[in-house]
């Protein structure tokens, strides 16, 4: 059974990638599975050209790696990755919150109070995916505040392997966890609110330390 669908003879390896990308964070391309040059275009139903420049891509995203003598095959991540990846985000997003505190917030801390009351909805919270998407996206908008974009793309460069971490690690998190999560977010907030921004780094901190200790409590490949 095909796992993609035709496409047309516009599509580019940008649109190929985005499809990939997407199986790849669902879960329908699992890890260390391989991507065929041939196999893929044929479901896709275009050259291999464009096929090829997709999974480059995705390989300098890191969710896909060029193995010689094995092609391309989906990233299996470790707990290294997942470390390196949040030792990135604990320090920049430090950084970030040390100038947000310092910024006329306005109407963008009003929009990053609106994610957080979506991550708050009972229908979000009962789905893994959206309360993900929706975590990160709250998270982005208080990185905004800083206007650092450099130090904002890099932390926006890691989401999707937050979110392939999640699905390929199969971690869960209860009630207690969201509870505790979103708690977090809303004291980051307040205290960006308040300037203070000794309290809005000390709560990152927590926020990331306690995500890590989820994915050491899982089970790693």
């Amino acid at each position: 059974m095909s796992v993609f669908s035709p496409v047309t003879s516009e599509s580019t390896g940008d649109l190929l990638a985005d499809d990939l990308r997407a199986a790849i964070l669902d879960g329908r391309l699992a890890p260390g599975e391989r991507l065929i040059e041939m196999d893929l275009a044929e479901q896709f139903e275009t050259s291999r050209a464009p096929v090829r420049e997709a999974i480059r891509l995705l390989a300098s995203e890191r969710l896909v790696q060029l193995r010689r003598n094995r092609g391309a095959v989906v990233v299996t991540p470790s707990i290294d990755d997942v470390l390196e990846v949040y030792a990135i985000r604990l320090s920049l997003g430090a950084i970030a919150l040390a100038h947000a505190v310092q910024a006329d917030s306005g109407d963008s801390l009003e929009n990053a109070r609106v994610l957080l009351d979506r991550m708050r909805d009972p229908i979000v919270r009962a789905d893994a995916t959206a309360m993900v998407d929706t975590d990160l996206e709250m998270q982005a908008a208080i990185f905004a505040l800083s206007g650092l974009p450099r130090i904002c793309a890099a932390l926006s460069a890691t989401e999707n392997e937050i979110r392939f971490f999640v699905s390929a690690l199969d971690i869960t998190y209860d009630t207690l966890d969201r509870d505790i999560q979103i708690d977090n977010h809303e004291r980051v907030l307040d205290a960006i609110a308040a300037g203070d921004a000794e309290t809005a780094i000390s709560t990152w901190e927590s926020h990331i330390e306690r995500t890590v200790a989820e994915f050491l409590n899982g089970e790693t490949p």
